[in-house]
């Protein structure tokens, strides 16, 4: 009997990964909705041995305490603990995770990028959007920019900046990274000097970094006009205190994912974006590639239960 994978949602895995997968031995169903319920998840996962999540529904206790034969989920991003909540559970239910790192950094490091230059431009304000037909803005060269967290999507928008021209480009990783800044020309600060001295600043950790990861104290020490872009995860920062902020005019920013307090939409554009939904990694190369990595990572995990992106290979000492 072949070995059956659940698809959520549409975005994720063509009709060629799906042939692909089917020539490999394994029978591919799916559940075309973006956001399945707990309860559609539990029925949809019954009797599957692979599953790929595809869209942005939760993974509960409740949802991997109903599995009974699931082998493997592959998670068709970077940040696999946001949708997978039971990542503990799982491992302990001996259940592989993997995860697609890097494969839609470009596509995010470069809606960062033009996040970044609409605020600065004042795109939103000088547009159809906006009622002020001249003004002279800054420019992304002219302007000390920090990055929070030098992963693959950090590491590719520094590059670009420098590329442009910008000459104080600065960092802060949980790791060092000494041959970039040399070869780069990138400097390391801690957090708070970043918050201090930039102009704008982008934050790109992951969601073990927890809520308010820029805090109050962050927002309340950043310089007037400077601008907060987040294409994280929204709860990375303190949502309340950058409301305030913002609703004075002290501040700007942009995110990739509206947070959920609604007053946000009462700001104006000169001061505030968001996306309608998180749509920073949605582009067609992007999926392409993603499609790859999770289309080869679910077939070694349900035939060798190995993967380069295995991220908790502690799942075999309770298989």
């Amino acid at each position: 009997m072949k070995k059956r994978i659940l698809v959520t949602d549409e975005l994720f895995i063509s009709k060629s990964h799906e042939e692909e997968l089917f020539n490999r031995g394994f029978e591919v169903v799916r559940l075309n909705k973006i956001s399945a319920t707990e309860d559609e998840l539990i029925e949809a996962l019954q009797n599957v041995n692979g599953y790929i999540l595809g869209g942005i529904e939760i993974v509960s206790e409740r949802v991997i305490e109903s599995t009974k034969h699931l082998e493997a989920i592959v998670f068709t991003g970077a940040g696999y603990k946001e949708f997978i909540p039971s990542y503990k559970l799982a491992t302990e239910k001996g259940i592989a995770i993997a995860n697609a790192p890097g494969g839609n950094a470009a596509s995010v490091s470069e809606y960062t990028l033009g996040l970044m230059i609409a605020m600065t431009r004042s795109m939103f304000t000088l547009g159809r959007t906006g009622e002020t037909e001249f003004m002279t803005t800054n420019t992304l060269s002219n302007m000390s920019i920090g990055i929070i967290g030098l992963g693959h999507i950090g590491l590719l928008l520094a590059k670009s900046l420098k590329s442009m021209g910008v000459l104080d480009v600065r960092y802060y990783s949980k790791t060092r990274h000494y041959e970039l800044e040399e070869g780069f020309g990138l400097y390391y600060d801690s957090m708070e000097e970043i918050f201090r001295r930039c102009d704008i600043i982008s934050i790109h950790v992951e969601k073990d970094a927890g809520d308010n990861f820029v805090s109050k104290n962050h927002l309340s020490i950043m310089k007037d006009n400077s601008i907060l872009i987040n294409t994280s995860y929204a709860e990375a920062v303190d949502t309340d205190a950058l409301y305030l902020e913002l609703k004075s005019e002290r501040l700007k920013s942009a995110f990739d994912a509206p947070p959920k307090n609604k007053s946000f939409k009462s700001l104006p554009l000169s001061h505030w974006f968001a996306s309608n939904l998180q749509t920073a990694y949605n582009t067609e190369k992007a999926i392409d590639t993603v499609n790859n990595m999770v289309v080869q990572s679910m077939i070694s995990l349900l035939t060798s239960g190995e993967d380069h992106f295995l991220v908790n290979p502690r799942y075999k000492d309770y298989k």
